[in-house]
């Protein structure tokens, strides 16, 4: 068999777009785009152009200048020297496509609809366990040593959904601010340079998480978005209102948390660490890196008697277009919040009214 001529493209300087990653739907091959965020399905035969367009071949009976005009519209292919380096390259394609793939969720217009299917699958399918039994000897443990305040601490935390109409005091939010984000001391590395030393660990010493304010009623504050700067102890005002709807309509329609004083945006700043641990298990740490800094917000809110909460459940572009990074080199990761504790549902700081609010 005659193998299939083929004819050089230098004339035409393509390459593959560097956030491609490809895999099965059941018959369909799927195409996501990591860059543009775009998902689609695609013929089998566009990875064998796509393959040799990488060594500068492709099959000389194509129609080549066609073929890279429409694989160019679909974003699988890009000019060379058209723009600047993909900065997720070095975390392609596991941590890039498990970021992106993931962004962008749907969520429904109330979500006490998502609560009626569970109560609905509860009775069809039990929720497994929630601790694991293992066979074996066991040792009685003594119980716990008293350690003071930070036990009270610690067995009070409570994830809050209803909140008083009584402002938080500026004061109070610097607290938390400073406790959890803010830079207590500067340490070295040898050779690397200056360190930040913060409250909760992050890999490396990196500490690519940053803190954006919602102040929605925060006493002594205008309604504003803000940046917090973590070695000056300052507020940096966007210049960008917050009112309760935005901060319902941001955190994908939770409306029992409207009525929160502060909403404060964890976005991760990826060249940080990147920059030590070029590798795509390195994301893993930016999660972890967050979630320390959630459970540190939480006790210390729940220190000065406020009531916190934590979600995941946020629309990231529109928040990342209301603080104005890129969603690329700096992305939103993780929400936080407080506000001032209703005493009336202080036995059930959590529980979701039935009826959304008017």
């Amino acid at each position: 068999m005659r193998r299939a001529r083929t004819a050089r493209v230098s004339t035409v300087p393509y390459r593959r777009s560097p956030g491609l990653v490809f895999y099965w739907d059941e018959s369909r091959l799927v195409c996501f785009d990591c860059i543009s965020g775009r998902r689609y399905a695609v013929a089998p035969e566009v990875l064998d152009f796509l393959h040799h367009l990488g060594d500068g071949t492709v099959n000389g009976g194509l129609d080549v200048n066609g073929t890279l005009r429409s694989l160019s519209r679909l974003g699988l292919v890009e000019r060379v020297g058209a723009g600047r380096a993909w900065p997720w390259q070095a975390w392609m394609p596991e941590a890039a496509f498990f970021h992106f793939g993931t962004r962008g969720g749907t969520y429904p217009a109330d979500p006490r609809e998502q609560d009626v299917e569970l109560r609905s699958k509860a009775a069809r399918t039990p929720p497994p366990p929630p601790t694991k039994t293992t066979a074996g000897s066991r040792t009685r443990l003594a119980s716990p040593q008293h350690i003071g305040e930070l036990a009270d601490v610690l067995k009070a935390r409570r994830t809050w959904r209803n909140f008083s109409d009584a402002p938080v005091p500026a004061a109070s939010l610097a607290t938390l601010l400073q406790l959890t984000w803010g830079v207590q001391r500067w340490g070295t590395v040898a050779g690397q340079g200056r360190v930040a030393l913060k409250t909760s660990p992050s890999g490396g010493a990196r500490h690519p998480i940053e803190a954006y304010v919602l102040a929605a009623n925060v006493k002594g504050l205008r309604p504003r978005a803000y940046h917090y700067d973590a070695a000056t102890h300052e507020l940096v005002d966007l210049r960008r209102g917050v009112s309760a709807p935005l901060i319902e309509r941001l955190l994908a329609n939770q409306d029992y948390y409207r009525g929160a004083a502060a909403v404060i945006v964890m976005t991760a700043v990826i060249a940080r660490s990147m920059w030590k641990y070029p590798r795509s298990r390195a994301y893993r740490t930016m999660l972890a890196d967050a979630g320390h800094l959630g459970q540190t917000f939480c006790l210390s809110a729940t220190a000065l008697g406020l009531a916190p909460f934590c979600t995941m459940a946020f629309r990231e572009a529109e928040v990342e277009r209301l603080l104005r990074i890129d969603g690329v080199t700096e992305c939103a990761m993780y929400i936080v919040g407080v506000g001032a504790r209703a005493p009336t549902h202080a036995a059930r700081p959590g529980k979701i009214s039935a009826r959304r609010p008017t």
